[in-house]
């Protein structure tokens, strides 16, 4: 029994590799939404206090929050992430609408500034994160539209992909 379970195990983790995902620790896969698409990257939807807590346990040095603050007026984000001694960042992205140029270089130059420190970028679900990343991609980062679509599939965008593709074919 023990051989299948490891057997199963080693499987899971091989095919979260496959599809560009990292191991994401057992006090984090709770988390709604939590992708690792990158060792520096976790996305995810809403973490709550406790959750902000392991996030900074495992390294994390900084939060991007894509939600407006009427989606979640109870959330103080930026005062969690200031008890863990991480930089809060926000850019409020209501839905498809707010996919623009403009908050896409806002979103960029966050990007660069946090370089390749490990960074915990969010929304509700993780699906704004991914459309903000597909964008930057073509925009800032020179990719193809499919490499950037990938990418930002990889970091949980799902339903914003067609509005994804009107920005870039606008």
């Amino acid at each position: 029994m023990k051989s299948v379970l490891l057997s199963l195990t080693l499987l899971l983790f091989s095919f979260g590799a496959l599809a560009g995902e990292h191991y994401i620790p057992e006090d984090l896969q709770q988390v709604e939404h939590i992708h690792h698409p990158t060792s520096e990257h976790f996305t995810a939807g809403q973490p709550t206090e406790q959750e902000m807590g392991y996030f900074a346990e495992h390294g994390v040095r900084h939060v991007v929050n894509l939600r407006p603050p009427q989606e979640a007026p109870e959330v103080n984000g930026a005062a969690w992430a200031s008890q863990h001694a991480m930089a809060y960042y926000h850019i409020p992205i209501a839905g498809g609408e707010d996919l623009t140029q403009e908050h896409v270089a806002v979103f960029d130059k966050i990007m660069q500034r946090i370089g390749d420190e490990k960074a915990l970028l969010h929304c509700g679900s993780s699906n704004r994160v991914g459309a903000m990343v597909a964008l930057r991609g073509v925009w800032h980062q020179g990719m193809s539209e499919e490499e950037a679509l990938q990418l930002g599939r990889e970091y949980g965008m799902t339903s914003l992909e067609e509005h994804v593709l009107k920005q870039l074919h606008h």
